[in-house]
């Protein structure tokens, strides 16, 4: 028995308790790391929780808002002294208009209805969906359906 409690005796010379130095440089550095990380400054251009992100406001602001700038969209139509009147935004710019209205640049505004408003732009009739609509795009149409509700 003396002989095996020497050999293990042997054996445990060599052991060291703890952690070995390549552990103990790699947790230093990740140390350092997320000292480093705690000066960082983060500052969002867009508010992730900015309801205004999510819905569309009366003012026409929304998420609608934010897409191509370039293209013409019907913020809302509203029914006000038994006719349709439409905010519609192009550009950044916002136009509340009635039918017979002629914005510059633009077009002039045929009809509107409470699903579309219709505007003459560049010798065509193109018909614009009111938000929540199936259509989310503009559709040309042609002239003789520009009265009826076939659009």
């Amino acid at each position: 028995m003396n002989k095996k409690y020497q050999n293990i005796l042997a054996k445990s010379s060599n052991l060291k308790f703890g952690t070995d130095k390549a552990l103990e440089d790699v947790i230093e550095y990740l140390e350092k790391r997320l000292e480093e990380r705690s000066y960082y400054q983060f500052a969002l251009d867009k508010q992730p929780m900015r309801l205004t992100n999510v819905l569309t406001l009366a003012d026409g602001t929304g998420p609608g808002s934010r897409r191509s700038r370039s293209a013409l969209r019907v913020a809302m139509i509203y029914q006000s002294q038994e006719k349709f009147q439409a905010q519609l935004n192009y550009r950044g710019k916002v136009y509340n208009v009635v039918a017979g209205d002629s914005i510059p640049n633009i077009g002039d505004v045929v009809l509107i209805d409470k699903d579309q408003v219709i505007m003459k732009r560049e010798s065509k009739l193109l018909s614009y969906p009111a938000p929540g609509t199936d259509r989310e795009t503009a559709q040309e149409i042609e002239i003789n359906n520009a009265t009826t509700d076939k659009i």
